[in-house]
């Protein structure tokens, strides 16, 4: 990890974590995972293993911080650095490519964090108002990874250039 990789990390930190409380929720109270969003543009930039651990431990921490969801501070350290490493692998021999991929990826990633973030807490305190699984994959992370995938193909179209410009400086 050099300088440039740690303070664009530490942007989109806290980029993430800006938008995770200026955004209010709409599916059912809940709202997309900004801080997971900014972690898959993390690792899209800088796909290295070194990078990817440090940025899901970290977002990770985040989102434990800042969670309202009951058992969500375990389920967040848990299902943040797997995510990174899915990601990372994903992208690297799955959906390394143009933006549509990159737009799947975003879906993906959001839905791998989901589909851990309630495995985790249904296994650690249940679901809230004992909601079943299903239930609340297609309520909630269904919906949350497909606006994942719009917003993701939308920033890489609008700030893509613009990003790696400035990244080769």
């Amino acid at each position: 990890m050099n300088t440039k990789s740690l303070v664009h990390g530490a942007i989109f930190i806290a980029l993430g974590f800006i938008f995770h409380y200026i955004i209010p929720g709409f599916f059912f109270g809940m709202k997309p995972d900004f801080l997971l969003f900014f972690m898959v543009t993390y690792i899209l930039i800088y796909p290295n293993i070194k990078n990817a651990l440090a940025i899901g431990v970290a977002m990770g921490i985040m989102s434990a911080i800042s969670t309202s969801f009951p058992g969500g501070q375990v389920a967040n350290m848990i299902d943040k650095p797997i995510t990174a490493l899915f990601t990372l692998y994903a992208y690297r021999y799955l959906l390394n490519g143009g933006a549509v991929k990159k737009a799947v990826l975003y879906f993906l990633a959001t839905v791998v964090s989901g589909s851990l973030f309630l495995g985790v807490a249904m296994l650690l305190v249940g679901l809230p108002g004992g909601a079943p699984f299903s239930a609340m994959f297609l309520t909630i992370v269904l919906p949350t990874a497909a606006l994942s995938g719009v917003l993701g193909l939308a920033f890489d179209k609008l700030l893509g250039k613009h990003l790696s410009r400035a990244l080769t400086r």
